[in-house]
């Protein structure tokens, strides 16, 4: 978690107006940033997670062991997942999408998305 998220969390625990957040943001205007990997990245991840496990269960059985758990690609699974659509968001933001006037941010970001032209 970035020191800004922190900062922001912890003022607006402490009863700081939104609103004044806002005005000073620390994130430069960047209400929320994109997710860190993509879906292609994290599939990337588990394929080398399972490389490594059928060459140490390859290992295992020709030492005349057993293979045992695939730890490595259960790790990297339980690590990654999610990493592919789950982006951070300013505190202030995520209270406001919580609020009850939330709803309206989440239509006005649908509506941008599905207006969306690439051409521009």
């Amino acid at each position: 978690m970035s020191t800004d998220y922190q900062a922001v969390q912890k003022a607006l625990a402490s009863g700081s107006d939104p609103a004044m957040l806002c005005a000073t943001c620390p994130w430069d205007r960047n209400c929320f940033s994109p997710p860190a990997m993509t879906a292609a990245d994290v599939e990337q991840q588990i394929t080398d997670a399972e490389a490594k496990d059928k060459q140490a269960a390859d290992e295992a059985q020709a030492a005349g062991r057993s293979a045992g758990m695939p730890t490595m690609t259960l790790m990297t699974a339980l690590i990654f997942a999610g990493k592919d659509t789950s982006a951070q968001v300013c505190p202030v933001f995520g209270l406001r999408l919580r609020s009850s006037g939330g709803r309206r941010i989440a239509d006005t970001f649908k509506s941008l998305m599905q207006e969306w032209d690439d051409q521009r």
